[in-house]
């Protein structure tokens, strides 16, 4: 997710740029398969917002005939993702979507609102707005002649992790769901989580690290309840007390007034509220949730276990649930698979993991009765 001050943390990492790295699955063209340039209107359905610009890849006719096919659309994590989710200098969203359609299942992949090729404003747009592009990208998909219009899924990955259940809750024609490194608590719990493990790895103390999670806990329940901006102020200065020792009081409330901006746009306030439980307990359809074991920015035990139970709470039993031992947040191969790695790891997506993606998906959809 996105990457504000110190104190808020991620779940995805901004975009960037890394030089002079090598890339060995990025795939070269000429693909074996279709390309289509789309253009998606989203937003108010008969008065379209924005525009969604996007790839659609569709496999190859004398290899798996004509369709229809299975479809996948993919939703990025946090933060101005293009339809690649390029970040670190990695494409993993190309990588995936040329696997899979190499394997025989259509995928659409678009740029977010207000990125690359898609208009529309992307600063102060939320998690379950971004969802709803996800909704509409999903039935364009489904319109297509070569798609089969009752086997349509999304997999998100991050912060699209959570948009995916949120989608699949409310619409019954989404057909399955993909859970890449998605989050089944709350997404103060996250951050918390992160910020323990972080300050952990810096070799602080247990006593400072227990004082520092219950500020910010107190912070983010404030932010959920929705209280008022004095008292985010107040919270937000007992927070750099404890973690900057800091103890003027002027000081502490111009830190405070400029750090709590980050936590009150439109976005964070919605992602430290959202708990995807509630939207996990009335999925029906098939979902596939992974997480790497060393994944920093979305812990899998704390996520997968929840996933697992919210399914199982509203009576799903058409579920998998793994944690792939030795990857990172973007299912790479890590050592510490803290964020430093990531552009220094020459792998962009683990093939094991595409391998799981693409059985499962065969499995479950392509071959189900």
């Amino acid at each position: 997710m996105k990457q504000f001050a110190w104190m808020v943390g991620c779940l995805a990492v901004s975009v960037s740029v890394v030089f002079g790295q090598s890339r060995p699955q990025e795939p070269i063209e000429p693909y074996p398969y279709e390309v289509i340039e789309v253009t998606i209107p989203a937003g108010i359905a008969d008065s379209p917002t924005h525009t969604l610009a996007g790839t659609l890849t569709i496999p190859s006719s004398a290899v798996f005939g004509d369709g229809p096919f299975v479809g996948v659309v993919l939703l990025t994590g946090s933060g101005p993702q293009d339809r690649d989710e390029t970040l670190m200098g990695h494409k993993p969203f190309l990588v995936l979507s040329d696997f899979l359609t190499r394997h025989g299942i259509a995928v659409l992949r678009f740029d977010d609102r207000g990125i690359g090729e898609s208009t529309g404003e992307f600063q102060g747009t939320t998690t379950k707005q971004f969802a709803d592009d996800g909704q509409t990208a999903a039935h364009f998909l489904m319109q297509h002649p070569k798609i089969n219009p009752d086997r349509v899924g999304l997999m998100g990955h991050s912060e699209g992790g959570i948009e995916a259940p949120y989608v699949a809750a409310r619409d019954d024609s989404i057909a399955f769901i993909v859970l890449l490194a998605g989050t089944g608590v709350p997404g103060g719990d996250v951050l918390l989580s992160q910020t323990v493990d972080l300050y952990r790895s810096g070799g602080n103390s247990e006593e400072y690290i227990a004082a520092a999670i219950d500020a910010r806990r107190a912070l983010f329940d404030a932010i959920a309840a929705g209280e008022d901006h004095e008292a985010l102020i107040e919270l937000m200065k007992a927070v750099n007390r404890v973690e900057y020792g800091i103890e003027d009081d002027e000081q502490l409330t111009q830190t405070a007034t400029m750090m709590i901006e980050a936590f009150t746009n439109p976005w964070i306030k919605g992602l430290i509220s959202l708990d995807p439980r509630e939207y996990l307990r009335q999925v029906k359809v098939p979902v596939l949730a992974l997480n790497g074991s060393k994944d920093f920015q979305v812990p899998p035990r704390q996520n997968l276990d929840s996933i697992r139970d919210a399914l199982e709470e509203g009576g799903n039993t058409r579920y998998t649930v793994i944690e792939l031992a030795g990857l990172n947040h973007l299912f790479q191969h890590a050592g510490t698979g803290m964020l430093d790695e990531y552009s220094k790891i020459e792998e962009t997506f683990a093939p094991e993991a595409l391998a799981l993606i693409e059985a499962w998906i065969r499995a479950e959809i392509i071959e189900a009765e």
